[in-house]
């Protein structure tokens, strides 16, 4: 007899939460009222700071990456206009046109940008609150540690940090490029469909996608990478297509060349906000940002991916030494903390997407899956720190810079710290990565 969809539903819900415990019911009770507190916090923080949706100003940021990444960007091509072009910058409430993001991210987004605003902006707060939760769940279950208890002190972190309140606050889809990122690595040999469904979801983000994509390759990800790839050009070329025919009258080989153009400008556009500037940013995680800032001097786009080879060549060669550990580890193990850390310093990224770090950075703490326990303690607290260092630093924001009245030199000492944390992990892992070699039990 078939079973009925409750029947299914109620069975699919006991297999999700089998082996879950409570953990200490003192700490589940303090860390969601921290978690409640820290979530009121910022959406009255939002409200107060609120962006109405037109030119850019930094006293007032609240929803703006919403506003200019996402909800505008998305009407704009349900429209059938470009969100690359000037015209489109000029016609919307929008500070700028947007960088080369896949419009893959924007379709995904669609149900949001067809409401009105303050309802789509409500509507994506609170998707926002459950990615953050989702991504606590998953850095539980990858450290071994299926607990409530894990789950809401994960979550009151993650709400705390500088990386996820600028998230939720200015309302930037950080969670979910980071939550794609994670099942990517976790569903990499066990189920290679879901993890191309991941990958094409980070895909959207070319400084994402990029050193993910050769790293996992180092570790023989090979039908994942296959299958997201194919995807992701299916979806890029299904989304692009009528914006070629529209914005080429017709010719889809003129619309190629005018987005192509599009996209040369808008990039340029970014590249000279100061906050993207690898000289004058204060948010930039990459090693080529910290290199770039005391030369004083930006080298450009080829010199950044050359560097990116470069940077990446260790973490490949230890990931190539390790394939036959087990690879699907969801960023709890040491070849996704290896392949995340890498990710963050060898290419362009701010300091949001430090939040790639909770799921690492929770399982060394609670050092219950191997190879964590042969850190030995101090070991697990000092690489904690280092990896976790970005998602806490407040003391490189502009509102703290700005009050403390440093010199130049110290601003760039200041400036480069989050980078020198995560570069100094990134060591520490690609030693351990070549020592500890074995299969890691899941």
């Amino acid at each position: 007899m078939t079973p009925r969809p409750a029947e299914r539903l109620a069975d699919r819900f006991r297999r999700l939460t089998e082996g879950w415990q409570w953990g200490n019911r003192r700490i589940v009770a303090l860390a969601a009222v921290l978690l409640a507190v820290l979530l009121a916090l910022t959406v009255y923080r939002t409200v107060a700071f609120y962006q109405t949706p037109g030119p850019f100003t930094p006293e007032r940021q609240g929803l703006c990456d919403f506003h200019n990444g996402i909800y505008f960007p998305t009407r704009a091509i349900l429209a059938g206009e470009s969100p690359y072009s000037h015209a489109y910058a000029a016609k919307y409430p929008v500070a700028r046109q947007i960088p080369f993001f896949s419009p893959v991210i924007l379709v995904l987004h669609a149900p949001l940008a067809v409401l009105p605003l303050h309802l789509g902006e409500a509507i994506h707060h609170l998707l926002q609150w459950v990615m953050l939760g989702c991504i606590a769940i998953l850095a539980a279950t990858a450290a071994s540690a299926r607990r409530l208890d894990v789950v809401l002190v994960v979550a009151a972190a993650m709400a705390s940090s500088r990386a996820g309140h600028v998230t939720l606050f200015t309302g930037y889809f950080t969670f979910q490029l980071v939550l794609a990122t994670l099942l990517a690595l976790r569903w990499a040999d066990r189920r290679p469909w879901y993890s191309a469904i991941a990958l094409m979801i980070v895909a959207s983000k070319p400084t994402y996608i990029l050193p993910l994509g050769f790293l996992m390759l180092a570790r023989g990800n090979y039908a994942a990478l296959l299958r997201g790839a194919a995807l992701s050009l299916l979806g890029t070329a299904a989304t692009l297509a009528p914006l070629a025919y529209q914005e080429g009258n017709g010719s889809f080989a003129r619309g190629a060349e005018v987005l192509v153009d599009q996209i040369a400008q808008t990039q340029a556009v970014h590249r000279s906000m100061e906050d993207e500037s690898p000289v004058f940013s204060w948010t930039r995680l990459d090693l080529f940002a910290i290199v770039a800032k005391w030369r004083g001097e930006d080298p450009g786009d080829l010199q950044h991916l050359l560097v990116m080879f470069v940077l990446l060549a260790v973490p490949m060669a230890v990931l190539w030494r390790r394939r036959g550990a087990n690879a699907s580890d969801g960023g709890g193990g040491l070849d996704s903390a290896l392949i995340l850390t890498a990710t963050l310093v060898s290419l362009y990224h701010q300091s949001y997407d430090a939040l790639l770090m909770v799921v690492p950075v929770t399982a060394i703490l609670l050092g219950i899956r191997q190879p964590w326990p042969r850190f030995g303690l101090a070991g697990r607290l000092l690489l904690a720190a280092l990896l976790a260092w970005p998602l806490w630093n407040y003391l490189s924001t502009r509102m703290f810079l700005l009050r403390l009245d440093l010199s130049p030199d110290w601003v760039k000492v200041m400036t480069s710290l989050n980078g020198l944390a995560l570069a100094a992990g990134l060591v520490w892992l690609c030693i351990g990565g070549w020592k500890y070699r074995e299969a890691e039990s899941w």
